[in-house]
């Protein structure tokens, strides 16, 4: 996979996942959990689920 596709896929997957961030922290806390490491959910939620794909796609990225 290039190397460009690798970046649009991370970066749709940091879309979606903060997008779930904001749905559940809220627009104001939203970047203040993601930075602080509150935002990866628990297991089983919506919310860990997009940041396990999120975390995927970045490493995938980075390891290239």
């Amino acid at each position: 996979m290039s190397k460009l596709r690798l970046l649009q896929e991370s970066t749709e997957a940091d879309k979606a996942w903060m997008a779930e961030v904001r749905s559940v922290f809220g627009e104001r806390d939203a970047g203040m959990a993601r930075f602080h490491g509150r935002a990866t959910g628990e297991p089983g939620t919506r919310l860990r689920e997009l940041y396990n794909l999120y975390v995927k796609a970045r490493d995938a990225y980075d390891s290239q």
